[in-house]
Parts: structure tokens; sequence; C-alpha cells
């Protein structure tokens, strides 16, 4: 019977085995499944944005030399002024390890005034051939030898490329950002360039010399995953290295022919697992105890029982013995029972009559017998049951105790977690909610527990969906999972929560409440619709950009918007603005003309900025008459704004088409749009030039240059010396225009520069230098100031080479801007300042005289005193015989 027992509680340990077994080799493989799925979605998702955000920072320092490369003073070729410049900009901007600016012929010199070729470099040729900012490849300083990538920008000055700004980055600093963008601290970032060559890694012995596409060790699906990378393709795939397992996912780096990858071991996930077998085994052990418990009492103790009485009943035939009932529900036990019964009751009649003689005395002693042996079973049975109790009793203290501290461990993993929790019965009462998710709401736990959590969490305008999904959720016992929720905070802020919600149930399966944990994802979907809200609109205007006007005209030309009206419109005078009086009033302009546009639409019109100077309207479902009145309103716009702001007029040239209401080709109708824009803009911008330059002359006046009597005296003393040197009168109609607009381009100077009442610092003293080129380019776009552009351009110009901007030298200079420099010279000595008073005549007359050779002609000084002096004594000789016909 022993033998029983072992064999029926190795067959059920056996059946628990394979049956359980199998049921836990299910679980792991599709918990394996799930892992990985969750892995490779997290790896893709942490690489898709730790590219775009080493894009967004390659991106941000290329436009740092764009800006630089369009600023006058870069593009002005004063070596020793661009040298101070790119070493301030190499102050501020500590990513660079030096700046250079080269030449068109490359020629080069750096922040250091160190000169340098780089006419060799494909940075050099790719910019100069294309007139494009690009970012290069790794490659080694020739003054540091460090590993380094080059961002170059062109230097354009009238549409032509003369040269470039550069800038070094170590290639460090560019490690040192993809290192830091890893799943946990588990997994490595890395960057290959197009020819498979690492460029950044957290191993710095594998950087610019490590390629695995040249490794014949490599294994074959890091190369097949290096090649696609190479190729700008975005995946996610499996290899081994050393022996271990890795995942690998890859995507571009946006900007740059570079591909960004992320690593993690595959153990991350088998780690994971490691604890299934050990529950396997407790499971097991737990149902094999319980089995063999079930087996021993229903079928083992039964037949244990029937063989002791059976035995007892062959040692006592002549005895009639009472029959043990088995206690069990197994029908074959039942069924053993009966027919054993009836045997035995087939016996005892047949030795009844034989032993009918010694009955009463054979009754008496079996009946004494039986007595004593239900005593001794009775105590055997009840010490059995004690000391099973006993046992069930330490079994349940050790489960309880271990429910605790399980319980204790969990509520404590779920109050420290940094994840939105909480848990809610089939009410949406919250019945419990972790510190994290109290911090980030600003609630009091006594505030929420016990409360609606749709009353309190959840906005006004999503509470009844949000209830209503809660419902379905209790009644389908299907959770569906959204990618997303808001949730509202004490003071009013949405927050959004990535959910992962669990059914809770009761010992009866009914469904009780939902258990809810969630990431705060809030700044990351700010990133995401800041990334879509640049991608698709101009940073300056804040309209659609070019990329989002061709994917609409794509898209419209596919859909049922017919017809379609385009309008073109173009800032007359721009670039003048630019030149004159810099990048921030032309700026302001484009600003000011999107408004005015912005103004003129319906909400579902497009409106785009799609160049410089250029902006486009889409009108869906437009006929001709309603895009003519369209472009009626922006030009009625423009001719209110004008009329209430004289001192600076807004000239915009305008073309328009409409689509044909099938075959609708918007490529056509744009060009036929902007054709007409064209048109317009060659009849008007002279006009448009010319009313800019009046704006700024009125903006001089209002800025006291030509008042005060200034340019009158200077245009009597030009004329004077002129007269006395017998010039023409052409010339001294030049000259008189000169005195009058010389200092023009001080209209593009800051205020605080022009009225400092003391003296100018060398940089302050550099930016009023630029008045002289300012002026050059206004009265270029004037046709009446356009034959003393040139004039305007050198009239700061010394007569011993020292003056600027271009450093000319006695007869090389004009001869009218030499008459303008003594004549402006006296006025201004004689002429009360806001920091000195004037001098007298004389004092004027000797420091003329002190820079003859210096600054002034030597031949033109003395005529010019003599001429001031005869204008003199002619005053007062005219003033005596006035005063005697007077009196």
């Amino acid at each position: 019977m022993k033998n029983l027992k072992i064999n029926v509680t190795r067959l059920i340990i056996a059946a628990l085995i394979f049956g359980l077994g199998g049921l836990s080799f299910l679980i792991y493989i599709r918990t394996r499944e799930v892992l990985n799925t969750n892995l490779e979605t997290q790896i893709s998702s942490l690489t898709l944005s730790s590219s775009a955000e080493v894009g967004l920072w390659l991106f941000a320092h290329k436009k740092e030399l764009e800006l630089m490369a369009n600023t006058p003073l870069i593009k002005s070729g004063d070596r020793e002024a661009i040298i101070s410049y790119i070493n301030k900009e190499k102050e501020r901007t500590k990513d660079y390890e030096q700046f250079f600016v080269t030449n068109s012929i490359g020629e080069a010199f750096s922040d250091e005034n160190q000169s340098v070729s780089a006419a060799d470099r494909d940075y050099f040729k790719k910019v100069m051939s294309t007139g494009q900012s690009i970012i290069s490849d790794p490659m080694i300083s020739g003054e540091s030898n460090n590993p380094i990538i080059v961002i170059a920008a062109p230097i354009i000055k009238d549409n032509k490329v003369i040269g470039l700004v550069g800038g070094n980055i170590r290639l460090l600093d560019l490690n040192r950002i993809v290192s830091s963008k890893t799943v946990g601290e588990i997994g490595s970032a890395f960057i290959v360039q197009q020819d498979g060559l690492t460029i950044t890694h957290p191993d710095p012995e594998l950087i610019l010399t490590y390629n695995p596409l040249n490794d014949d060790n490599a294994a074959r699906d890091l190369k097949i995953a290096v090649r696609k990378m190479t190729q700008g393709e975005t995946g996610f795939t499996r290899f081994s290295v050393n022996n271990e397992a890795q995942y690998l996912a890859y995507v571009p780096v946006p900007g740059v022919q570079w591909s960004m990858g992320v690593t993690v071991p595959a153990t991350y996930v088998t780690n994971q697992l490691r604890y299934l077998p050990i529950d396997f085994i407790t499971v097991t052990v737990f149902f094999g105890f319980i089995s063999a418990f079930f087996l021993n009492r229903w079928l083992v103790k039964p037949l244990t029982e029937l063989e002791k009485y059976s035995t007892e009943l062959n040692a006592n035939l002549y005895k009639k013995v009472d029959y043990y009932q088995l206690i069990s529900p197994v029908i074959e036990v039942k069924s053993l029972e009966t027919n054993f019964r009836k045997m035995v009751v087939a016996l005892q009649e047949t030795f009844e009559e034989v032993e009918n003689s010694k009955s009463n005395l054979k009754d008496e002693i079996k009946e004494k017998t039986m007595i004593q042996e239900d005593l001794k079973k009775s105590y055997e049975e009840l010490w059995a049951s004690e000391e099973e109790l006993r046992t069930n009793f330490e079994k349940l203290q050790s489960k309880e105790k271990s429910l605790i501290e399980s319980e204790r461990r969990f509520r404590s993993l779920l109050e420290n977690v940094k994840l939105v929790t909480g848990i809610l019965d089939k009410d949406g009462r919250l019945i419990f909610v972790n510190d994290f998710a109290l911090g980030l709401t600003g609630y009091e736990k006594e505030e929420v527990i016990g409360q609606s959590f749709f009353n309190i969490f959840i906005p006004d305008a999503l509470r009844g969906n949000a209830i209503r999904w809660f419902n379905e959720c209790l009644n389908n016992k299907i959770i569906d999972v959204k990618d997303y929720e808001p949730i509202q905070t004490k003071n009013g802020q949405i927050r959004y929560v990535a959910w992962n919600h669990t059914l809770l149930y009761d010992s009866e399966g009914n469904v009780t409440g939902v258990a809810s944990i969630g990431k705060d994802i809030t700044e990351l979907k700010k990133f995401q619709e800041k990334l879509e809200h640049v991608s698709f609109h101009d940073a300056l205007t804040d309209l659609y950009n070019r990329t989002y006007f061709e994917e609409k005209m794509r898209l419209l030309e596919n859909g049922d918007s017919t017809p379609v009206g385009i309008i073109v419109c173009d800032v007359n005078g721009l670039k003048l603005v630019n030149d004159s009086l810099g990048h921030g009033a032309g700026d302001k302009l484009l600003r000011l003309t999107a408004s005015l546009i912005k103004m003129s639409f319906r909400e579902e019109d497009l409106i785009f900025r799609i160049g410089g100077d250029e902006f486009a309207i889409i009108l869906p479902k437009s006929e001709l008459p309603v895009v003519e009145q369209a472009c009626n309103r922006i030009r009625k716009s423009v001719e209110r704004y004008n009329v209430e702001n004289e001192e600076f007029p807004l000239s915009l040239s305008m073309g328009f088409a409409v689509s044909e209401k099938t075959n609708v080709n918007l490529d056509k109708v744009f060009k036929e749009a902007d054709d007409g824009m064209y048109r317009q803009k060659m009849h008007r911008s002279k006009s448009a030039r010319s009313a800019i330059v009046h704006a700024m002359m009125k903006a001089l006046e209002a800025r006291d240059f030509i008042t005060e009597g200034h340019a009158d005296r200077l245009q009597n003393l030009v004329v004077s010396l002129g007269g006395a040197m017998s010039l023409s009168q052409r010339t001294l109609a030049d000259l008189r225009l000169l005195a009058k607009f010389h200092d023009i381009g001080k209209v593009g100077i800051p205020d605080r520069i022009l009225f400092k009442p003391g003296r100018l610092t060398e940089e302050e003293f550099k930016e009023m230098q630029r008045h002289s080129d300012i002026g050059h380019r206004i009265a270029q776009s004037a046709p009446d100031l356009l034959p003393i552009a040139d004039f305007i351009l050198r009239h700061h110009e010394w007569w011993n080479g020292q003056g600027y901007p271009l450093g000319l030298k006695e007869e090389a200079i004009p001869l009218e801007c030499r008459i303008l420099a003594i004549a402006d010279a006296y006025d201004a000595m004689t002429s009360n300042r806001p920091y000195r008073k004037a001098m007298s005549q004389e004092q004027a007359f000797q420091e003329l005289n002190k820079h003859i050779g210096i600054q002034f002609d030597p031949t033109l000084v003395p005529i010019f005193i003599r001429v001031i002096k005869l204008d003199q004594s002619l005053i007062r000789s005219e003033s005596i015989v006035k005063f005697t016909s007077d009196h």
C-alpha cells in the first residue's frame, strides 16, 4: 500500500509538471513576445526623438553661422573688424573650437588671425557651388589635430557667393550629446556617416576608426543594419557582439547624411523573465500537495481500511464481523465497497451455521473487541485530526504574514514609483492615489480619496466620454486602451498622461474596479506639437511655409475644392530696407505685411510665406470675382496703412490666377499668378524704392540731421569754394545735393550712437562708419540721388589714405568729396554740439591748417580760408552801407 501511495503521488506530480510546464512554456513565449514588442516601440521612439534633438542642435548651429555670414561687417571684408567680431562670437558660443572666414578662392583666416587655405576642402567646394549652408562629415583639424565637424555658411553679396564663414565643433562635444541618449542605464547611442564610419560612440576608441561594413568579424545582421543606415532608412533589428545578443533601432539624423542607432542588450528582456521558472515550480509543488492530500483522503485511505478489514476477516472467517463503511466520493471505491459487502454477507451467512453454538460467546467477545478497536481508532483519528489542524493553522499563519508583507511591498512600490498611479472602485471613486500623482496635480490626499475621479481630474468637455468609456470597460470586462488622455490639475492646468489600465476582480470573478498607471507626457507632447508647428510654419511671420504650400497644392489637385484661386504678393524694396536700415527693419516690414494680408482673408483661406519677400494665398472653391475682390482688399489695406503711417510706406506687387473646375494643374496656376506679380513688380519697383528713399529723407529730417541750418550753411560753403575754383554749374548742383544728403545713411545707425554726448567707443565708431555704405546703397536706389551715390560712399576719405571705407588717398578721392570734407569740418567746428561749444573762426582755421596733408587737400584749404574771409568782409561792408543809408 505504501508503494501505491508513492506511485500515485509520482503520477500526479508528473501530470502537473507536464501540464503546467506546457502552460508555463506558452506563457513564457507570449510574455517574451510582448516584452520584445514593447522594447522595439520604446527604443524606436527614443531613437527618433534623440535623432530629432541632434538634428535640431545641428540646425541651430547652422542658423548661427548663417546669421554671422549675413552681417554687413562680414561682407565688408575688413579683416581686423571681422577677427574682432568672430572672437566675440567665439566667447559667446562655447560650442565652437574655432571660427574662420574665407574668400572666393579659399584663402582663409581664423579668429586667431592665422592664414590657412580651405580651397581643397569638400565643404568649401560645396558651399561655393551651391550657395547653401552645409554640415561637413568629421575630419581632423589642421590647427588643433582634434576630430571636428565644420559648419559653413555662404557669404552672399550682390547675389554672388564671395566666401564663407565656418565654425569648427569638436566631435567630442557632439559625442557627449549623442552618448547621453540611452535607454535608462542599459543602452547606448551612436552615429555613422554615409560610408558607415562610426563618428560618435560611447567607446571613444571606436570614433573615426571603426566601420562595421569593413569589419570581417562584424555580425551579418549588424552589417545589414548599418548598410540600411547609410541609405537613410529607419528600422529595428537584432545582432550579436562577442556572443551577446543586442537589439538595434536606427533612424536618419535630420539635415545631414548621418544615421543614429540605439542598442540595448537582449538580456534586458530575458532578465525580466527569470522569475517564471520559480513561479512554475512553486505552483507545481502547491497543486501536488493539494492533489496528494485529497487522493490520500478519498482513495488511498479507504483502500487501506478495506485491506485492513479484509485481512481481519480472513483471520476470523468463523466470526461475524461488521463491515467498515468506506467514506469516499470516488465511484470506483463505492462500487468496490458494495461488492465487498456482498461477499462478506455471503461468507458470514455460510459460517453462521457452523458457529451457531458459540455465537453468544463470540458475539460478546466480538462486541468488546469492536468497542476497544473503535475507541482506539477514535483516539488515533482524533490525534491525526489534531495534528492536521495544527499544521494547517501554522500554514495559514505563514501565508497571512506573507500576504501582509506582499501587500506592504506592493503599496510601497505604488507610493514611490514616479508614475501617476490610482485605483478606482466600480463607481469611479478613488480608493488609492500615490504621492507622485498628488504632487503633479496639486491636491492633498484628503481632497480626492472617496471622491469621483472624473469630477476631479477630467476636464468638463471630456467628462461624459470618459465616464462612458469607464462603464463600457466594466460591463464588457475589456480595457479599451488609448494613446493618452488629458487630466486637469487643481489650478486648472491640463496635463497629458499615457495610461495603462487593468481590471480588478473579487474572488468570485466579479469586476470591482480599475487600477491605472500612467506616465506624464505633457512636455513630450508639447515638444512634438512644436516640432510639427515649426515644420509647417515660417518662424518670422508664423504663416504657413513653402513646404506646406507645396503639400497643400498637391492635396488640392486631387480634392473637390475646385476652382482654386492663387494670389502671389511680393514686398517691393525689401532689399533696400535690409541693406540700409538692417535686417531687423526688414523683418519688421515682413511681419507687418503678413498681418495686413491675414486681415484681408477668410478663416478657411490659406496664407503662406514662400520666399524671402514673397507671399502666397490659396483660396479653395473660389471663382475669379472672389479672387479679384480678395486682391482689392489687400490693396485697400495697404493704402489705408500708408495713409495712417506716412513715415514708412509699404508697397506690394500682386498677381493672381484661378484654376479650371476640371483637370486642375495648380503648378500652372501658380506660375501664371507669379508671372503677373513679376510684371507688376517691374513697373512699380522704381517708384516703390523712390517712395522708401523719400520716407528715409523725412526720417532723416525728423532725427535733426538736416535741420538747424546745417544743410543750408554747408551748401553755401561748398558752392562758395566751388565758385572760387570756377567749377561748372553741373558740378555745383551735385555739390549742393551732396551737402544736403551726404549723411542720409545715418538713418540706419542706432540712436544710442548718433545722440551719444561723449566720445564713441571703438565698436560704436565702427558702427558709425557704416553710414557711408548705407547711404551709398540708398542713393543707388533713388534716381534723384544716383549721380552723387559714389560721392556719398567716399565723403569720409582722408588725403593721407587713413579715411574710410575704401582707404583712398590724394587725387583718387573725388574733388567733390575733398571740398565737402573741408566745408563739413569747418561748419562742425564753428557750431555748437551737445558735448562742446563752438570754436571761433580763427581756431577753426588753425585746425584746418593743422590737418593739411593729413585729412584735407593741401591746395583747397588756403582757397577755402580766403573765400570765408572774403565773404566775411563783404558781409561787414554791406552792413556798414546799409547802416549809413538807414541813418
